[in-house]
């Protein structure tokens, strides 16, 4: 299998057919087929070859009969005759000008039929030259956002989500224990161990006592489209999802040791040394050297901890941010665990943007062990999204009603909560009337629009959201989006006193490109006496699964259960929304 047929090249394929077609404002529903297919191609944990040799193509989310017969051709011949009639339109160039933040598809349209703009160094020329002030719509304040996103992209190459990297890091240990039965032990180390939001590659630890062979193993796995260097002890690799995979195979007896050196950052991991240092040693991932020259070995983390007299530290705590002084006081918290979660509080149906129905999302929770579930629709301000005025809201109520009385006729408590999610305009108000948000269960309030607005105004907003009586929940506070947008410039600080005051929840939202609220918000919403719901905002069932990487962000910030309010039972979360 070439490059050019591995899964990361063929999702890029339909992802820049996509950006074309939006460009030259073309059939909508047509470029959505190709945005969803790149989308689900780019997260395949095998190589498309093998789901076609499977008969298998069309059974992927978001392939359809056409798609799988237009993979197919790029698998044969290694290109689409639709891909090359688009580029001689739309060029490469000018698909790199949507990876500035401030552009989208209308005006990179603009730049390039107006001004021949079709690279980022011709907009750097541009802007400098004062050419763009011409155009309309690209003001003082536009320029100054292109300036600072075009130097945002000069900080390096993309990373990689976290749902996306631990799926294939999982899948890439999976595959090799199946190879390798009698490995002892196997794991994925680095950021990506430490739950990090984005991580840059994908880093594996193996113990073994034949160390090559399970090199050997490696290199051999179906997922890998190229070797990058393979020894007895280290190997490393790319994967057709367009990945950088490495391993490193280490000693049983130093499995530990190696385990710790290799999971924690660099300032947490030079503190460690400075404290075995302290005590007579030198730590590496070989384990404690001791001043006669013998080693101590660690087969386990919790052995390297305790030889230097604390408790063991979690992994997603290992950033030097008070982890080794709470260890060494007996202060680390008990952290939250995913099984902890008892509801989700925000996800969506076929009522907006979601693809099922509310008895859909009901059996899917209740499959994974959830006890109730809150339906969190959108309010009809964004046009795109289909959502609910004050009379579709009230006709949703009958549904939601219909659903619950069909679980009760079972003799089940499950239960589902009629809420929504309303958006905070510009002005500050949100987009449904207080007597429509009366009657729910649960109100969120999200920032959708006008993220770029100065720092006071979009403060205001928020707050403003926050001091209203019907609003029980912040959704994705900060409106990130990884790796394409930063995010509103809010005072922080501000926002997580004003949840303190009012009794507002914070979320942490679990969509692998938000995990919004992040780490450092969490433990400062903490110490503040901020409750956090940890949801999925889920539009399909399977995406319910994404509060597992909700529940690593909680725990990097130090979150235990009892302060995340869907771990409640049902009458005390009520209880709470009602005081």
């Amino acid at each position: 299998m070439t490059e050019a047929r591995s899964n990361r090249a063929i999702a890029d394929l339909f992802l820049a057919i996509a950006d074309r077609m939006e460009i030259l404002g073309e059939d909508r529903f047509r470029l959505l087929a190709y945005r969803r297919a790149g989308e689900a191609i780019a997260d395949l944990p095998m190589p498309l070859a093998d789901y076609r040799a499977r008969d298998a193509l069309e059974q992927i989310p978001g392939i359809g009969k056409t798609i799988a017969e237009k993979i197919g051709v790029i698998l044969d011949s290694g290109t689409l005759p639709l891909a090359e009639r688009l580029r001689s339109e739309v060029p490469d160039g000018v698909l790199e000008l949507l990876r500035v933040p401030e552009l989208g598809p209308s005006r990179v349209a603009r730049l390039y039929r107006e001004l021949g703009i079709a690279s980022l160094e011709q907009l750097r020329a541009a802007l400098e030259a004062g050419q763009l002030r011409g155009l309309k719509g690209f003001g003082a304040k536009s320029e100054e956002r292109i300036r600072q996103g075009l130097a945002s992209l000069a900080e390096g190459e993309r990373r990689i989500l976290l749902g996306p990297a631990l799926a294939t890091a999982e899948l890439l240990l999976a595959e090799l224990r199946a190879a390798l039965p009698d490995l002892a032990h196997l794991a994925y180390t680095g950021s990506l161990r430490r739950a990090r939001p984005t991580v840059g590659d994908i880093d594996l630890l193996a113990a073994a006592a034949d160390t090559a062979a399970v090199t050997a193993a490696f290199v051999a796995l179906p997922q890998v489209t190229r070797i990058l260097a393979q020894g007895e002890v280290k190997a490393s690799v790319l994967l057709h999802s367009g990945l950088r995979a490495d391993l490193l195979v280490v000693a049983p007896a130093r499995w530990g040791s190696a385990l710790q050196h290799f999971t924690g950052s660099k300032e947490h991991n030079i503190h460690i040394r400075r404290l075995a240092q302290e005590q007579g040693y030198s730590f590496s991932e070989q384990g404690f050297a001791r001043a006669d020259g013998t080693l101590l070995e660690c087969a386990t983390e919790e052995q390297v901890y305790a030889t230097l007299g604390l408790a063991y530290i979690p992994p997603e705590l290992r950033e030097d941010a008070g982890e080794i002084e709470a260890a060494a006081a007996g202060r680390l918290p008990t952290l939250i665990a995913p099984e902890a979660l008892l509801a989700d509080l925000h996800m969506h149906s076929r009522w907006s943007d979601g693809r099922a129905t509310i008895a859909e999302m009901a059996a899917a929770a209740e499959a994974r062990g959830l006890r109730y579930i809150a339906i969190t629709d959108h309010s009809a301000y964004l046009g795109v999204t289909g959502g609910l005025d004050a009379a579709r809201l009230h006709e949703q109520a009958a549904e939601v009603a219909a659903v619950n009385a069909a679980w009760a006729a079972r003799g089940s408590p499950f239960r589902v909560l009629h809420g929504v999610e309303v958006d905070i305009t510009p002005d500050g108000s949100l987009a449904l009337p207080d007597a429509a948000l009366a009657g729910l269960d649960l109100v969120i309030a999200s920032l959708h629009v006008s993220l770029r607005q100065p720092r006071e105004q979009v403060t205001a907003r928020l707050l403003q959201a926050i001091a209203n009586p019907h609003v029980d929940l912040i959704a994705h506070p900060t409106g990130r989006i990884l790796n394409r947008r930063p995010g509103a410039d809010l005072d922080m600080e501000a926002v997580l006193r004003a949840a303190a005051t009012h009794g507002t929840i914070l979320e942490i939202n679990s969509g692998p490109e938000r995990l919004d609220l992040d780490a450092g918000h969490v433990r400062r919403a903490l110490e503040l006496g901020v409750d956090l719901a940890i949801n999925s905002d889920a539009h399909q069932p399977d995406e319910l699964a994404w509060t597992r990487l909700g529940v690593l962000t909680a725990r990097r910030g130090w979150t235990p259960a009892e302060r995340v309010v869907n771990t409640w039972p049902l009458e005390r979360l009520l209880a709470r929304l009602r005081s």
